[in-house]
């Protein structure tokens, strides 16, 4: 069995960086997380504040710790998720200051929205793996499309787990914000690639198909934002945009079904 706590120790002093690929010695290429600052709350307090303030209670951000706290949380997410069949990295080996994981792949989804050739496939299959994770009993933490990966096999698998939504918010909020922080991480692609006509009423069809206390979480934070779809001109920011774009998509959703 390959030495990989004994590896992690030795690379751990030689690491800058806080997350970086390896090359092992065995040809296995492997990520180390080494320990990072500590996050100011002051930024989570301030956002909890406006999400209250629009009830937007599954946008509710999820305090990240930083430091030792994080890898901590980092490691047991990927030991549940695992024992959950979710497809993860591996967790190789942990210690104080850091922890070591496998390698899924090298192209994520945001990579295929913005240059591959099927773009509503890809954001297809993204919401489904999802939902997939979601009906093996789990739950993510950055649903992001540059969070998700395609395996060598096909299959979408998921990193980034420094926080932990279910210590916060109730298992149904925590589904409701992985959809919520993949369509937001989506829409502005689809908009790019003259796609959102056709995705809306996919989108549709989804929402119908989701448990109905997941889907009304949902769509709770959408109409809170569905004004924003008129604003389109780029000295907005990219945040806006990539909201506007998000309340362009679930407008069109339900004009769909008319």
């Amino acid at each position: 069995m390959y030495p990989y706590s004994q590896r992690l120790a030795e690379l751990l002093p030689q690491q800058a960086e806080t997350i970086r690929p390896h090359l092992l010695d065995n040809g296995q290429t492997v990520w180390v997380r080494r320990v990072g600052k500590t996050v100011p709350q002051w930024r989570y307090r301030l956002l909890g504040f406006v999400s209250r303030l629009f009830g937007l209670d599954a946008l509710m951000p999820v305090p990240n710790l930083g430091g030792q706290g994080a890898l901590d949380t980092e490691a047991g997410r990927l030991r549940l998720l695992a024992s959950q069949n979710i497809p993860v990295p591996i967790l190789l080996a942990e210690q104080s200051g850091g922890i070591m994981y496998s390698h899924l792949g090298n192209v994520n989804l945001q990579s295929e929205l913005e240059l591959g050739g099927k773009p509503l496939q890809t954001w297809c299959d993204g919401w489904d793996a999802v939902a997939a994770t979601h009906r093996s009993g789990g739950y993510l933490s950055q649903a992001f499309c540059r969070n998700m990966i395609r395996m060598d096999d096909g299959r979408i698998g998921f990193i980034d787990f420094e926080d932990d939504p279910a210590a916060f918010l109730p298992p149904e909020a925590c589904r409701s914000r992985d959809f919520l922080c993949y369509l937001q991480s989506t829409a502005v692609w689809l908009k790019h690639r003259q796609c959102l006509s056709e995705a809306a009423p996919l989108l549709r069809d989804r929402l119908l198909a989701l448990p109905p206390d997941v889907a009304a979480g949902i769509c709770r934070a959408l109409e809170k934002i569905r004004l924003l779809r008129h604003f389109r001109a780029s000295f907005w920011g990219n945040d806006t945009l990539r909201l506007s774009a998000l309340a362009e998509l679930y407008d069109q959703s339900l004009r769909s079904d008319v």
